[in-house]
């Protein structure tokens, strides 16, 4: 209860809960965080606050050596065009070339979806401006919104999924931009027709930018095919987007929709992405023969919406909340893998906020900082 109440706001900076793990609390009223570390160090974080079908998405940053957020700024130039009602809602941010952040979202109607990056110029106080938002057409038949990823070449990627009923037809679509995001292609289906999507499921892109998932694009997701077969999937191009391969990650048979999100973090030895099955968290380097890991302890309720980072040793950190309901934030756990960690290196925190979910980045110390 202290932890919680000291929590809010998080007056006082970020809140210690391991000598590698700190917590730190959105501004007033937001939820849905997406957060990435650049090459400075830097925390670059999206969020959403307001109406839960007609919200905004805000920005805040916190550079090295600071224990508060920047002031929050507005990341759509149209006010009242963000969906936030759950986990799999909001919006998505990626880095790219010279440091650009590239973010996308999906408004009410989910037929298009709205993108936006950050101008060449920055805003009158020297901090991070957004250009004017731009819509991109998503399909009919959109449940959940987009994942953006970018690389340091320019390339910039919006996938999504759609199609259908039922979800064994869907498929995951891709719009490309080869200009740093100015123009981007026509969609394009990027899964293979018998694998299907699960319509309510989220996902999650990357490039990869180190060791052997350097240029790589990956594309993490929840599959349907029969509608039965919701496997965690995961898609690979090794040649910018233009051919994809598909791999099941983790089986699971299930006649509906489980509403689950996914998550996928660069590290030092590759890419490693984590993911829900049957009410537990999973993770998996996606270049290891290792099987899927999972946090230790007894269920004591659905364990879902895992985020996890990579710190430059190769520790991951896997954060997720526990709680019934897809709408339900659940409780707050995180648990610490590799460098030596045991099984004793978890913990937990505050209630997440309904609707919401934890993100976690590693700085550029290895410490790892969770985002609620």
């Amino acid at each position: 209860m202290l932890l919680a109440a000291s929590c809010a706001g998080n007056p006082g900076g970020p809140i210690a809960l391991h000598d590698q793990v700190s917590l730190l609390r959105l501004p007033e009223g937001g939820r849905l965080p997406q957060a990435i570390v650049d090459g400075s160090g830097s925390v670059h974080v999206i969020y959403v606050e307001g109406e839960p079908r007609a919200g905004d998405l805000r920005y805040v940053a916190r550079a090295p050596g600071q224990t508060s957020w920047s002031e929050p700024r507005y990341v759509n130039s149209q006010r009242g065009t963000v969906v936030g009602m759950g986990p799999i809602d909001g919006g998505q941010i990626a880095l790219g070339r010279d440091g650009r952040l590239h973010v996308v979202w999906f408004k009410l109607g989910r037929t298009e979806f709205l993108y936006t990056r950050s101008a060449d110029s920055p805003a009158a106080d020297g901090g991070v401006r957004f250009e004017p938002q731009f819509a991109l057409t998503g399909g009919e038949g959109v449940e959940a919104g987009p994942s953006v990823a970018a690389d340091a070449s320019g390339n910039v990627y919006i996938v999504w999924h759609t199609g259908g009923p039922p979800d064994a037809e869907r498929a995951v679509f891709m719009a490309a931009s080869r200009d740093d995001g100015r123009t981007f292609s026509l969609p394009e289906a990027i899964s293979p027709a018998a694998e299907g999507a699960c319509d309510c499921c989220g996902l999650q892109a990357l490039v990869g930018a180190s060791g052997p998932s350097e240029g790589e694009l990956y594309v993490s997701y929840r599959g349907a095919g029969d509608n039965i077969r919701r496997s965690q999937r995961l898609l690979t191009s090794s040649d910018g987007g233009r051919t994809f391969e598909d791999r099941e990650l983790d089986p699971w048979e299930i006649n509906a929709c489980p509403i689950s999100t996914t998550s996928i973090a660069d590290g030092p030895h590759g890419a490693t992405a984590a993911w829900e099955t049957e009410g537990q968290v999973y993770f998996q380097n996606l270049h290891a023969p290792d099987p899927p890991a999972s946090p230790a302890g007894d269920m004591v309720a659905r364990r879902k919406n895992p985020a996890l980072a990579v710190n430059d040793r190769g520790e991951t950190l896997l954060v997720w909340g526990d709680g019934p309901g897809w709408q339900s934030g659940g409780a707050l756990h995180w648990q610490l893998f590799g460098g030596g960690s045991t099984a004793d290196d978890r913990g937990t925190g505050p209630d997440i906020p309904h609707g919401s979910l934890a993100a976690v980045v590693a700085e550029p110390d290895g410490r790892f900082l969770v985002i609620y």
